[in-house]
């Protein structure tokens, strides 16, 4: 189902739209850089991908009501009774939100266990990363 994510949007002044999710889309929301991580981290191309600067949060648009079970910390599912504020389709650049990647006809959503994938591949890089250690003189074994 690709349908017209902005069903049911309200229209703002400043061009954007406070949209309903789980009506053509639910979303993914994920902290920038790991948003960043999963989609270096997928498959196939994704789906439509906003970002949000000022939260510094990334979303991603899957098929509706395919995030009941979406229970991956530090992400969130947004699906019935949420909204999101979604940009006009030609919007790619700050301030405020902007498309990562915008919505096209026939690409509209990420398959929801696709991105799961990718975000479990995105979390487990960033917890495999060396962590510098740094011993103070205070602390360190006797020579």
């Amino acid at each position: 189902m690709t349908g017209d994510i902005w069903y049911g949007a309200l229209p703002s002044v400043s061009g954007l739209w406070l949209t309903p999710a789980g009506r053509t889309w639910d979303a993914v929301r994920l902290p920038e850089q790991l948003g960043f991580d999963a989609l270096d981290a997928l498959a196939r191309p994704p789906g439509a991908v906003l970002r949000a600067p000022h939260s510094r949060r990334v979303y991603f648009l899957v098929p509706p009501h395919t995030t009941t079970a979406w229970d991956l910390p530090p992400s969130a599912a947004l699906s019935d009774n949420d909204h999101l504020v979604l940009p006009p389709a030609g919007l790619r650049r700050p301030p405020g939100p902007h498309w990562l990647i915008p919505p096209r006809p026939g690409r509209v959503h990420t398959p929801t266990e696709q991105l799961r994938t990718a975000v479990e591949a995105a979390l487990g890089r960033r917890s495999a990363r060396p962590t510098e250690c740094r011993t103070s003189a205070a602390s360190a074994p006797p020579r």
